[in-house]
């Protein structure tokens, strides 16, 4: 994954490009209104389509040579693409709701709390396409848990449920596609031992919700590798059903 170009002193590694890899959708039952009462603020139920009863996912470790990433990654895919966000909270309902009719033109000249500026070298080639102004991507359901928004050369990634301004980048167009080498964030959210992590996520947004392709995401290294199911409830909490695989590289 490409990493700081100042803020720590390191060159960035080669970036490997990743082709879109076709995804596997899961139709969902309706959920029964004695179900819906029983929920919990934030729990999620699990619902499973009949003609996919048969079809799981195992939520394990998978080696570099058994996958087309060459990374070890961390299946996810039974969460991701079965899982289902719920709330019983009639302001988180509605706030969502809300924000779907946003075009994000509320958050320029904005930025996260406490925000930090860092350098960084991320490239993106799209064969010269540019990315235009407004709605680059927006959650259509609560599964999906970012809004990214463009402006003035200008990228904002937002929390779909709250709408937090979490990231906030530059977007500078080149021939190839376009490129990034700056990102401003809260800085309470930087981990002096996992420094690089917060902008392998702005990386992976990218990939993932602009341009499409089904890459790993990233999992923080205080994340124990064998405690699975913490991986899994950090993959879907932070991003949904586009957090089929995870990695630490």
């Amino acid at each position: 994954m490409s990493i700081f170009k100042k803020l720590f002193g390191r060159k960035p590694k080669e970036k490997k490009e990743v082709q879109p890899e076709s995804n596997t959708s899961f139709k969902t039952a309706t959920i029964s209104a004695s179900d819906l009462a029983n929920l919990k603020v934030g729990d999620t139920i699990s619902f499973g389509n009949p003609e996919e009863a048969e079809k799981t996912y195992e939520p394990k470790w998978i080696k570099p040579n058994e996958n087309p990433y060459n990374l070890e990654v961390f299946d996810c895919r039974e969460y991701a693409l079965k899982m289902t966000s719920t709330t019983q909270d009639p302001k988180i309902a509605t706030n969502f709701l809300n924000l779907r009719e946003s075009d994000g033109k509320e958050y320029i000249g904005k930025f996260p709390e406490n925000a930090a500026k860092c350098e960084v070298d991320l490239n993106f080639n799209t064969k010269g396409r540019q990315i235009p102004d407004g709605v680059v991507y927006k959650a259509s359901e609560m599964e999906e848990k970012w809004d990214i928004y463009k402006y003035a050369n200008f990228l904002f990634f937002v929390r779909s449920w709250t709408g937090e301004l979490v990231y906030f980048s530059n977007y500078i167009p080149t021939a190839k596609g376009f490129k990034v080498d700056l990102i401003v964030l809260d800085d309470r959210k930087i981990d002096q031992e996992d420094p690089f992590f917060e902008f392998k996520v702005v990386e992976f947004l990218i990939h993932s919700h602009i341009l499409g392709y089904n890459v790993p995401h990233p999992i923080p290294k205080s994340l124990d590798r064998n405690n699975h199911e913490s991986i899994l409830g950090y993959s879907f909490s932070m991003f949904g059903n586009k957090g089929q695989f995870a990695t630490y590289d």
